[in-house]
């Protein structure tokens, strides 16, 4: 698919005639609560292996752009400089509220935008080359910068960053809620997106560590973390410019030709009716528990194992997380087809509850697997909670699918970009949150940035304690909301009829 817009409208057109079929096609699927999936998906309704591998790989460069708050700021700003932990979060939660705002004007602009080559493509163009660009900024300061200097250049390199991401990102989301109007296609859409995204995950999961390699000592011999992240994140951005437009090349809007005949709503009445849709506030209610629990755990787990397992270590720490993420990928890509089939045969919501069960469990295996004597059990949590992370994100973004739907059987609107901006937003305020009570509780714990190797025995047995209890008070409050969220395989069968019975088929 090229950014010819005459090539989407006479796909378009190719399908127009076959709205009793899918009709039909539908009201079969919707037999009890067992998906089309288990059927199969129709031909009219498939999305192209090229455009399934063009948006998969092109997550890959919102994996990138995301590198250095997900890999690196605290190797480098806490480990290195001495930063606590505290301001760090606190810094993170401003930046992230600032840069949710701009979600929501991404969304809402990228709802009304009307050009020849659709509403999201050249967003995505544009915002895969100038974020790419921008990734290894952030770590070009001066070594001789006082530390406040250092901090304000961080945060404001950093959300500039985000604000570059949330013009690429949010379109690109968008486009898999667009791609096909089958809900089981969105979820093996949303599949193949974690299969192919997998490179991104493993070069962020060895970025510690490969920022120690000797081609980037110093003249000492010693490790230079910030020299190998500034090379490191070049390399990066030339993989997030290459992947990240793709989409944009050879993506296709299906729903663009029907959006040409709606009017364009104002930004206020946008998001009222997007607060006002029931199923999606469930879905943002469990996204935000759910994702604050689990950034308290990351944020936890990364002192506690460093201090109590490795006693400060940072080279073994940095190899336990590059051997945990090169695992936990390949085991959460076995994870994908049990949870796609769990999604297709009985509902996503079921294959949702199976995900917050295993991470309950990995919540609470800390209790055995953090010992000094054996640090590689320490992977084990991780390791478990793989194909729950895998599956995750390929859930969510085909459920929020489904409520697009649901709101456009309300409101006879498609607005795609105000759910993704949303729940962008949603998400962000709990990474922030999560980030941010993390860095908190750590250092009320007693947490010293300056003697990382040498915390005390009552600090350390406080973390652990932390690292357990927390996030699985989170996880079991996200489960008590989910089991409100209404929209089975059976509804959504139900709410496509009368869609395509309204507009005919897309």
């Amino acid at each position: 698919m090229s950014l010819n817009p005459n090539a989407d409208v006479a796909e378009e057109a190719a399908c127009d005639h076959q709205e009793s079929q899918c009709v039909a096609t539908c009201m079969h699927a919707g037999d009890g609560d067992n998906a089309s999936g288990t059927k199969g998906v129709p031909a009219s309704e498939r999305v192209p292996l090229v455009e399934k591998v063009a948006f998969s790989v092109g997550g890959i460069a919102g994996s990138l752009q995301s590198s250095a708050e997900n890999s690196l700021l605290n190797p480098v700003f806490v480990l290195g400089y001495g930063i606590s932990p505290a301001l760090l979060s606190m810094l993170g939660m401003i930046y992230r509220f600032v840069d949710a705002v701009f979600d929501m004007v991404v969304g809402w602009v990228s709802d009304r935008t009307r050009t020849r080559w659709g509403r999201r493509r050249p967003y995505i163009f544009v915002g895969a080359i100038l974020g790419g660009l921008w990734i290894p900024v952030i770590w070009f300061f001066g070594r001789n910068w006082s530390q406040g200097t250092i901090i304000l250049w961080m945060a404001s390199c950093m959300l500039v960053l985000l604000l570059l991401n949330s013009i690429w990102n949010i379109p690109f989301q968008c486009m898999l809620l667009e791609m096909t109007p089958n809900s089981n296609e969105r979820t093996n859409v949303a599949a193949w997106r974690g299969y192919l995204g997998w490179v991104g995950w493993l070069l962020m999961a060895w970025s510690w560590r490969i920022t120690q390699l000797p081609i980037f000592h110093n003249a000492v011999g010693k490790p230079d973390v910030v020299l190998g992240a500034r090379w490191l994140t070049i390399g990066f951005a030339v993989i997030a410019i290459a992947l990240g437009v793709l989409p944009a090349i050879f993506g296709r809007e299906r729903y663009y030709k029907a959006v040409l005949k709606e009017g364009k709503v104002p930004f206020i009445k946008n998001f009222e009716l997007t607060f006002a849709n029931k199923p999606f506030m469930l879905l943002s209610a469990f996204t935000l528990l759910f994702f604050i629990g689990a950034n308290l755990k990351g944020g936890l787990a990364f002192y506690t194992r460093l201090t109590y397992v490795c006693g400060g270590d940072q080279a073994l720490a940095s190899t336990l997380s590059g051997i945990e993420g090169t695992i936990t990928i390949f085991i959460g890509l076995l994870g994908y087809p049990v949870f796609q089939w769990m999604a297709n045969r009985y509902s996503k919501r079921t294959a949702l509850f199976a995900v917050m069960g295993i991470m309950f469990l990995a919540s609470i295996s800390t209790i055995v697997t953090y010992i000094p004597s054996w640090p590689y059990l320490s992977m084990f949590s991780g390791i478990l909670l793989a194909p729950a992370n895998a599956a995750l994100w390929m859930l969510i973004p085909s459920m929020t699918g489904d409520i697009v739907d649901h709101d456009e059987l309300q409101t006879s609107e498609r607005r795609e970009g105000a759910f993704a901006a949303v729940f962008s937003w949603i998400y962000k305020i709990a990474v922030s949150l999560g980030g941010g009570l993390s860095g908190a509780l750590v250092v009320w714990a007693g947490f010293d940035a300056g003697h990382a190797a040498a915390q005390p025995t009552n600090v350390i047995w406080t973390m652990r304690v932390l690292l357990v209890v927390v996030p699985a008070v989170f996880i079991l409050a996200s489960v008590w909301i989910l089991f409100r969220y209404p929209l089975t395989p059976h509804r959504m069968t139900e709410i496509r009829v009368e869609l395509e019975a309204r507009r005919g088929t897309i």
